[in-house]
């Protein structure tokens, strides 16, 4: 059943694009390692877990190929994640700032996906209306301890069939596009652009970019019953248990 979701999800983008595995929690308490072998066999150029952690338990079981920590990572681990060939999101300018500080000297340098916020106002470099954000932009790209190789923002709401959250999911991605577009306007071009969710990955295919990260309709479930009949998924996981008394 994971094998047909994987694929399944791979049809609805172009062959071009990416695939990030989206294992955080256990792989959704699949079970991270065994979910993670087997979606690089299937092809997944990249994983995705919530901290450092999770991906060291990856790195421990022999997983070798790139991973992004999507949480908050504190600076004083960063030449681990540097050493263990991890990538990083980073979401502000001072949290970049610390992460090249904690990196001096090393002669390490560390993989980030930067985090745009287009309107979910929970993490992020403001994509909209904050003059400052293309000059913070800037210095993270002149810092040399970090090499931005992403950029990705995310969609809350790209699961709901409601006409105002289409419209603030189109918003999102406008803005997001715009950012880099002014990006690539200085210069700056990260080699990977993504926004996809499960959501999007099914209700906005168009938006895939250079490569989707569908979480939990990785395992087979809907995002959302708004989405039911838009794409066949099978559960990768069932629940059984036993009676073992009635009483009346």
């Amino acid at each position: 059943h994971l094998e047909h979701n994987y694929k399944t999800l791979r049809t609805q983008v172009p062959s071009s694009c990416r695939f990030m595995g989206v294992v955080k929690a256990d792989a959704y308490g699949h079970g991270a390692v065994p979910v993670s072998r087997r979606l690089v066999e299937l092809g997944a150029e990249y994983l995705a877990v919530s901290n450092m952690e999770e991906a060291i338990q990856l790195r421990y079981a022999g997983i070798r190929g790139p991973i992004l920590v999507l949480g908050y990572t504190p600076p004083k681990h960063a030449e681990e994640l540097a050493r263990a060939g991890l990538r990083q999101e980073v979401h502000s300018l001072e949290y970049a700032r610390q992460l090249g500080e904690a990196l001096r000297g090393t002669n390490r340098r560390l993989r980030v996906h930067l985090k745009l916020d287009t309107g979910m106002s929970r993490l992020g470099f403001f994509a909209y209306d904050c003059e400052k954000t293309l000059d913070e932009l800037k210095e993270v790209a002149r810092m040399e301890q970090l090499v931005i190789e992403g950029v990705f923002t995310h969609f809350p709401v790209a699961d709901s069939i409601d006409w105002p959250d289409r419209t603030f999911t189109q918003t999102q991605f406008e803005r997001f596009t715009q950012m880099l577009s002014t990006m690539e306007g200085i210069g700056l071009k990260p080699e990977i652009r993504h926004c996809c969710n499960s959501g999007a990955s099914i209700q906005y295919p168009e938006y895939a970019m250079d490569m989707i990260r569908p979480g939990i309709a990785t395992y087979g479930v809907l995002p959302s019953e708004d989405l039911r009949g838009m794409i066949e998924l099978k559960p990768v996981m069932s629940l059984r248990s036993t009676i073992f008394q009635i009483r009346d």
